[in-house]
């Protein structure tokens, strides 16, 4: 596994190529503004924009120049990232000098390894998932922003018995609780959490899984991570298992649309477009997608639909993936 350190290198670099291509982007898209003026009862339209000092218009004509508007919205959009993007930047620059190594999650799956913790059904999800799947599936380098770790157990648990709680103290991690009882561990910089669906309705209270010493959150879709899966083999003696990709992209896009802070709608579904880039080229993946995506309610495909609608402004440099991906969904 790389330490922290190799993570907020990747990251940075990310954001340096995203700034590139965004600005070479900007260049081939036109300034200004559309601007209508009324003359004598008839509407006629300029493009106003700022040349140095001052401020000029050019005669466009009678009809609306529809795509016109379409690029200077595109821009507008394009800048709004570009300013994004130069945030998290700064942010980052900042954050390398407080790096600390994470071998204690190497030890932790290599202990889920031994223990057979994998074959029976627990998987990495989240956003170390999308971290695993570009180090061993494909190459994206789409930077993590945390290294919170999320472990999804199936409900309910049928396997060997292996006291984590206690793994992971002796290990140098700190035990907590969350409001409704679920558990969580911190240490070396990261936040360990433990999820498990949720199933019927209403809000269903944590059940403290005996064999294993953690009590997991209860979260809803996560059944949908379970269905399709994926090992990786992280090294020597050392694997991991987490969904396969057309699962966490539908799970991305479901969770997203329940998302109420900005940032992290936009990181869910960056995650689900970069992953869909893999997905669509990938015959097996494209055969799991569809299967996943037919057993699927009609009521949760609409909100897969939408969140991909509202991902064309989220993502202006994704587009051509965006509409592969929609009119690959029926």
């Amino acid at each position: 596994m790389r330490d922290l350190q190799n993570m907020l290198d990747e990251t940075l670099e990310f954001y340096r190529r995203q700034e590139r291509a965004i600005v070479a982007a900007l260049a081939g898209l036109p300034r200004g503004r559309i601007k209508e003026k009324k003359i004598r009862n008839k509407i006629y339209y300029y493009l106003q924009y700022r040349n140095r000092d001052r401020v000029k218009d050019k005669y466009l004509g009678k009809d609306f120049p529809a795509e016109l508007a379409e690029k200077i919205e595109r821009r507008e959009k394009l800048k709004k990232q570009l300013r994004d993007v130069r945030k998290a930047i700064k942010m980052i620059s900042k954050k390398e000098s407080e790096v600390e190594l994470i071998e204690p999650i190497r030890e932790l799956f290599q202990a889920f390894t031994k223990y057979g913790l994998w074959e029976v059904g627990i998987e990495v999800v989240g956003t170390w998932c999308f971290y695993l799947y570009q180090k061993y599936l494909f190459d994206t380098s789409y930077p993590i922003a945390t290294m919170d770790i999320d472990i999804l157990i199936p409900r309910p648990y049928k396997g060997r018995a292996f006291d984590i709680s206690q793994y992971l103290k002796e290990l140098g991690f700190l035990e907590h609780f969350n409001p409704d009882g679920s558990t969580y561990f911190t240490g070396f910089g990261v936040k360990i959490e433990f999820l498990a669906p949720e199933r019927g309705k209403g809000v269903k209270k944590p059940e403290h899984i005996k064999s294993l010493g953690v009590t997991p959150q209860l979260l809803r879709y996560m059944d949908i991570l379970l269905k399709e899966n994926v090992e990786l083999k992280i090294s020597r003696g050392i694997k991991a298992r987490v969904p396969a990709p057309s699962a966490f992209l539908i799970h991305k896009l479901l969770v997203a649309q329940k998302r109420r802070e900005h940032g992290k709608k936009e990181k869910d579904i960056r995650q689900a477009i970069y992953t869909a880039r893999y997905i669509l080229r990938n015959p097996e993946e494209r055969e799991k997608l569809v299967s996943l995506w037919n057993s699927l309610p009609n009521s949760w495909k609409n909100r897969v639909k939408r969140q991909l609608q509202m991902s064309y402004e989220l993502l202006p440099l994704e587009i051509e993936t965006i509409r592969t991906l929609s009119d690959f969904l029926p």
